[in-house]
């Protein structure tokens, strides 16, 4: 009997574990797929790098409201799903696996990889791989300056050595000009790098399947908005730059008409860098393969409102932090906010692909 007994349990305990594995996931849940694998670029600054607590993913994942649009991400013991017919690497933290929340700026945060990454798999049949090579605080006027850009003029470099020497006395003049584009060059020494020897980051792609690189995403603007040079040019120059950029990225990486989504830099409303950004888009050289995508649209007055009001610091501040966790700049580190952005540059850019 007590045999007997050991087995009846064991045989729950089996079934309980396999009833558990799939609860709340979508079924089947998307595997590792065959084949060819296309590689999309996620490129930019600290949006891009993702911003937005774990803890707004699952208030959205447990809320009833908002419950049917989200559970998907976790299975029934609270633990991540993760979708493996999409891999991600990221440059923070160079960690890499398959996509699941968690590869925002750190461990605990998420960015538009999820969103993006979901629709991808859902839109495209090829296994897809995604590259986040983006950091806080960069420029395309000095970090991301493409090689096809001039440097600032001798005068203005004095100028600009001067006054970090402040602060750092031995910067020198070499180092300074060295800083100009190692954005740029870390983007595409990355891909490069991923491109040739995938398996080092997803063991699983050891079978010498092909990598095609098919497309970027490009969300950035914050350092060069708040730049007053720029902002008195109405950032002309950033139109200039970034057009260059997405030359030069064609050219480095051999994609001469590579897709490329940009993402509008919607946490403000200056409309003049708005439209800087969505003038890239318009130029007859690069219709019908980049597009401009809005996240204005996206942004939630409400959550503005209870940082207006100081709610995130005072005696009610969860209120805010099942929602937000981060300023403005950063979107508010709104969950719902980053997924529908990613959701946006998935839907453009599968738009793009099929157009091809």
């Amino acid at each position: 009997m007590k045999s007997l007994s050991f087995l009846v349990c064991l045989s729950l305990v089996s079934s309980s574990v396999s009833a558990q594995e799939s609860a709340f996931n979508k079924d089947p849940w998307p595997e590792v797929k065959e084949g060819p694998v296309k590689v999309f670029i996620l490129a930019g600054q600290s949006n891009m790098q993702g911003q937005a607590s774990l803890r707004t993913l699952e208030y959205l994942i447990y809320n009833e409201e908002t419950a049917a649009s989200f559970q998907h991400w976790k299975d029934r013991n609270g633990a991540w799903n993760e979708r493996r017919d999409v891999a991600v690497w990221t440059s923070d933290g160079e960690r890499s696996g398959f996509l699941k929340p968690g590869y925002g700026a750190n461990e605990w945060k998420f960015g538009p990889e999820l969103g993006f990454g979901w629709e991808m798999g859902e839109r495209i049949e090829q296994q897809v791989l995604l590259i986040k090579t983006c950091w806080g605080g960069r420029s395309v006027r000095k970090d991301f300056l493409p090689p096809s850009e001039a440097l600032p003029s001798d005068d203005m470099l004095q100028s600009e050595l001067v006054r970090i020497q402040k602060r750092h006395p031995e910067m020198s003049l070499d180092q300074l000009k060295a800083g100009y584009g190692n954005a740029y060059r870390d983007m595409i020494s990355h891909t490069k790098s991923i491109l040739a020897n995938p398996q080092s980051v997803i063991p699983e792609f050891a079978d010498g399947r092909r990598l095609e690189l098919s497309g970027m995403v490009w969300f950035q603007g914050w350092n060069d908005m708040v730049d007053g040079e720029q902002a008195k040019e109405e950032y002309e120059n950033y139109t200039k730059r970034l057009a260059s950029l997405i030359r030069d990225v064609r050219r480095d990486l051999d994609a001469p008409a590579l897709p490329v989504v940009i993402g509008e830099l919607g946490a403000s409303d200056r409309r003049a860098f708005h439209q800087a950004q969505r003038r890239v888009a318009s130029l007859d050289e690069f219709k019908g393969n980049v597009i401009f995508t809005p996240t204005r649209l996206y942004w939630e007055p409400e959550l503005a409102e209870m940082v207006k009001a100081g709610i995130w610091k005072g005696p009610d501040w969860v209120r805010f932090y099942n929602v937000g966790s981060d300023r403005g700049y950063h979107y508010l580190g709104s969950g719902k906010m980053m997924m529908k952005m990613g959701a946006a540059f998935g839907e453009s850019m599968s738009s793009l692909i099929h157009a091809e």
